[in-house]
């Protein structure tokens, strides 16, 4: 006989033999051991799902479906359709294959608008499709930022006529979303506004505003967003300078004291005027003549130009001071002309003073005690306090003309809320590891259990043979009832217990006097039989 047959008909013998609870609680616990069994080999069969897209719009979400759909490549969608995840060993080939069909689009339209065009189109709408596709190819550029996640672009590019001599200008919006846990800087935001700026004709960075989406101004006209970064740059200077003293003053103490035992805070006021300066000094005493020019003239014979200056050129004709006839005699003229040229020494002086210099210094420091032996604390003395004073005051460069301020004091702290957490911190570790470790011992307990009370005691019941119950033959078939049974099985034993007569004389006066009517149904019957024979 084929041994699958042998095993299936000794089961079907054994499980004839079995009462009604045992039948229920062995189809309940082979149903049981099947469901696990399936259940395990469908977990096992459940494929590694990875992310493919996250945050995808819904026309984009809906084609990827389709497309998966038609290769049959098994997905999940979560995040409300937006988030879809596909088998690990899958994602790079579908990534690529997606976007050889230019998948995911986005939710932004660029010059690929203009791929598909009908003759009926207007100028109207070919405009419309150009700003709408330039906002997109802008708002995807931005998107290529680390920091950002998602970009919106509005534009309002001017309209172009003959009939206007002063071209008007564009302007633009921009909306940014930035990704959990970063941000933009300043010169991240002036960088996008000229990004826009410069992409479109008309428009100029004064005139580009950024918004988060909060609502939050970024860059608004240009004058305003060069403050805005000056002031930026200069807070930031401030804190550079803080952070790096109050890193000398850590790295210090704390190589000497250790860890943990030191706070500091500095306070810088710091310059940030811009003063240029150009002076010009003259030395009046060390003149040193440059050039020197003389000029000399003289005329003889020669009238003056415009006559004889004087009383003599009132009178007529042949009279003069001596009486008439008296002839006039020849003129006579020097002119003497010389120029001189001098040097003064002169000094010019152009003195640029530097932004950004320390004005004042504030420096609070405090110092943690000791713990003795005992786990008492100790506070430091007021010699040793005084050395870190003054190696403090080293290390920050105090002057007290400046008006500097340092602060070293001794403060014991409070490590109430450290020792706390280092508590609460090893008390989830110990949970933790007890949730790892009674895991994998449910786990041991749940297959030695399956395979001792479920699997075991199945394969013992299907490979194990009925014991037979021996009967005598006589006994089978004779037609007696179960009552009738029941009095022969008392006179065995009734017979078996007896070993002497004195044992069973008072045997049976022991139980004729517990059961009269049985003994003499017993009576009755050992007489028929006797009868019979």
């Amino acid at each position: 006989m084929n041994p699958i047959q042998t095993i299936f008909s000794q089961f079907i013998e054994r499980f004839g033999t079995l009462s009604q609870g045992q039948k229920v609680a062995a189809l309940v616990l082979s149903t049981v051991t099947i469901g696990s069994i399936i259940a395990m080999s469908f977990w096992i069969k459940t494929p590694d799902l990875q992310l493919l897209y996250a945050n995808l719009s819904e026309q984009d979400a809906s084609a990827i479906v389709d497309n998966l759909k038609s290769q049959k490549i098994p997905y999940e969608l979560s995040n409300q359709g937006k988030t879809i995840r596909v088998p690990s060993n899958q994602v790079h080939e579908v990534r690529l294959q997606m976007a050889s069909e230019g998948l995911p689009e986005g939710s932004e339209v660029g010059l690929e608008i203009f791929d598909k065009t009908s003759l009926g189109m207007t100028d109207f709408i070919q405009k419309l499709n150009f700003q709408r596709a330039l906002q997109g190819e802008l708002a995807r550029t931005i998107k290529t930022l680390d920091a950002v996640d998602q970009a919106r672009v509005h534009l309002v590019i001017p309209k172009q006529t003959l009939f206007i001599r002063k071209k008007p200008k564009g302007k633009a919006s921009v909306t940014i979303k930035t990704k959990a846990g970063k941000s933009l800087n300043e010169r991240q935001v002036q960088g996008i506004v000229h990004l826009i700026a410069s992409s479109v004709e008309g428009i100029t960075a004064d005139s580009v505003a950024v918004v988060d989406v909060k609502g939050n101004l970024l860059s608004g006209s240009q004058q305003i967003s060069i403050g805005a970064a000056r002031s930026s740059s200069n807070y930031q200077h401030r804190r550079k300078v803080e952070q790096e003293l109050e890193q000398n003053i850590l790295a210090m103490l704390e190589d000497a004291l250790g860890q943990g035992v030191v706070i500091a805070r500095v306070t810088a006021d710091l310059d940030f005027e811009k003063n240029d300066q150009t002076e010009e000094i003259y030395d009046p005493d060390s003149q040193v003549v440059r050039s020197q020019q003389t000029t000399s003239e003289t005329a003889v014979g020669a009238t003056a130009p415009g006559g004889t200056i004087g009383v003599q050129a009132q009178l007529p004709a042949g009279q003069n001071e001596g009486g008439a006839g008296a002839a006039s005699q020849p003129s006579k003229r020097d002119k003497n002309n010389q120029v001189l040229n001098y040097e003064i020494n002169k000094i010019i002086r152009v003195v640029s003073k530097p932004t950004g210099i320390v004005r004042k210094l504030s420096v609070a420091v405090m110092i943690d005690g000791t713990l003795s032996e005992e786990s008492e604390y100790k506070a430091r003395t007021q010699e040793e306090m005084d050395q870190y004073l003054q190696l403090v005051q080293s290390a920050v460069g105090y002057n007290e003309e400046r008006g500097d301020q340092v602060k070293v004091e001794n403060i014991q702290f409070d490590r109430t809320s450290e020792l706390q957490r280092i508590k609460e911190m090893e008390k989830q570790q110990n949970i933790e590891l007890a949730f790892q470790v009674g895991k994998y011992v449910l786990g041991l307990v749940f297959v030695i259990l399956f395979f001792t009370r479920g699997l075991k005691p199945i394969i013992t019941f299907i490979t194990t043979k009925p014991e037979e119950e021996e009967e005598p033959e006589e006994e089978l078939g004779d037609g007696l009832t179960d009552e009738e049974r029941r009095e022969e099985e008392q006179i065995r034993r009734l017979e078996e217990g007896l070993a002497s007569a004195a044992e069973m004389r008072k045997s049976v006066n022991d139980f004729i006097g517990k059961d009269p009517k049985f003994t003499a149904g017993v009576v009755r019957k050992w007489l028929r039989q006797k009868e019979e024979i």
